[in-house]
């Protein structure tokens, strides 16, 4: 997954959370590691085997299953993290400051 598709897929999970699996309330540790070790799902973002279950709480929709493997798990988590640090700095990013970054967290 690149930079793109992880921004294109935060924003549509904010739209549209019920797109996503609802997951039980009270979702912890064991139960991640569980779904992500012992079932077998496909990620989100490439199609391959997931290996990380992520717990998203919807305001509107509850929790909801996000399962990704590890390097789209990788990219959203940088795309996220970079969006909240523009959202707190009150603009919207760019595409390619996003790109930058992760070219820059892989060493490309």
């Amino acid at each position: 997954m690149n930079v793109a598709a992880a921004a294109n897929l935060l924003h549509l999970i904010a739209a549209e959370p019920t797109l996503l699996l609802a997951a039980p309330h009270g979702t912890a540790g064991p139960d991640l590691t569980r779904r992500a070790r012992d079932e077998s799902h496909i990620c989100l973002g490439c199609g391959n085997p997931a290996t990380a279950a992520i717990i998203v709480n919807a305001p509107a929709a509850g929790p909801r299953w996000l399962d990704l493997c590890s390097d789209c798990w990788y990219t959203v988590r940088l795309v996220n993290d970079r969006a909240g640090l523009f959202q707190r700095l009150d603009r919207t990013p760019d595409i390619s400051e996003f790109e930058a970054d992760l070219a820059d967290a892989v060493g490309e």
